[in-house]
């Protein structure tokens, strides 16, 4: 045994997981290092670099990317400054699709198995080229469906390798802060009182909404580059349909990845009667992924 391995076992350092280990939490993998998180848009991509204290440094918005690894040729060199090793997180909001699906396979581990064979899990609704993510409802036989393109994923891995960065997790910012929805929602499974709520995610551009009613997934809808950080107003369009559609007692749960002032207010205005919870937390989606 080496001096270097004993000074590992004592420590600790000898029993943390790899960096490039996905099974292990973000925190676990890089404690006291230094790591960026990308989001990357239709024509946008956003820098949130993170501290060895765990605290996050200023971040950046680059707009009217036409292509975000031009961007990264550029600005690369100089966006790795601020990490250690160029270890670094991307969320997508762009080139995905989530879906409400019904009698997916419940096989044990099948949430698990889809994501390295799918075509188990799927079944006719498989295709190639695809990857995908899934959750689903405990209580019912539906399920949230995450489908992106191999090549898009593909892609990203290959313009940050190539610019020096090292990838320890690609995910899709929408799904993660939809899943953290459904967990707050949720809180009582098992219980003899089911839980009803309008779920509304935003996230960088993209929004998603989900009707809960009694336990029951009853509608999804999801778009991508559908509101700027400036003006939330297309957003609050694109689910303003919904009014018309859910129970008067039925909750708002509002989710962002950042606090946006009077966002309550103004989903009060279109779902008039109904009760409003804004659980929007500023980096809530670097946050979720640092635990996970």
């Amino acid at each position: 045994m080496k001096g270097k391995d004993i000074a590992d076992v004592l420590n600790f350092s000898a029993f943390r997981p790899e960096p490039d280990d996905p099974t292990a939490t973000w925190r676990r993998r890089f404690p006291g290092i230094r790591t960026l998180m990308f989001g990357i848009g239709k024509q946008t991509l956003s820098l949130r670099p993170l501290e060895k204290s765990g605290r996050f440094a200023k971040a950046e918005l680059h707009r009217e990317v036409k292509d975000f690894k031009e961007l990264l040729n550029i600005s690369g060199a100089q966006m790795r400054e601020g990490s250690d090793g160029g270890w670094s997180a991307v969320s997508m909001h762009t080139r995905y699709v989530i879906s409400l699906e019904t009698n997916l396979s419940r096989r044990p581990g099948s949430e698990e198995m889809v994501k390295t064979n799918p075509r188990t899990v799927l079944g006719g609704r498989f295709e190639r080229g695809k990857k995908y993510s899934v959750t689903h409802n405990p209580e019912t036989n539906s399920s949230i469906l995450l489908t992106c393109d191999e090549e898009q994923v593909g892609r990203i891995e290959s313009a940050f390798k190539e610019t020096g960065f090292k990838l320890g997790r690609v995910c899709c910012g929408t799904y993660i802060l939809l899943k953290h929805a459904l967990g707050l929602v949720n809180t009582s499974k098992g219980s003899d009182k089911p839980a009803s709520a309008f779920i509304f995610v935003l996230c960088e551009g993209a929004v998603c909404a989900l009707v809960q009613d009694q336990d029951k997934w009853i509608e999804l809808r999801s778009r991508t580059d559908v509101y700027e950080p400036e003006d939330i107003t297309p957003a609050l369009d694109l689910v303003s349909p919904f009014q018309a559609r859910i129970p008067p007692e039925m909750p708002i749960i509002i989710v962002a990845d950042t606090m946006f002032p009077g966002l309550s207010e103004e989903v009060g205005k279109v779902f008039e009667g109904h009760t409003v919870q804004d659980f929007s937390q500023p980096d809530l989606l670097w946050n979720l992924i640092l635990q996970n």
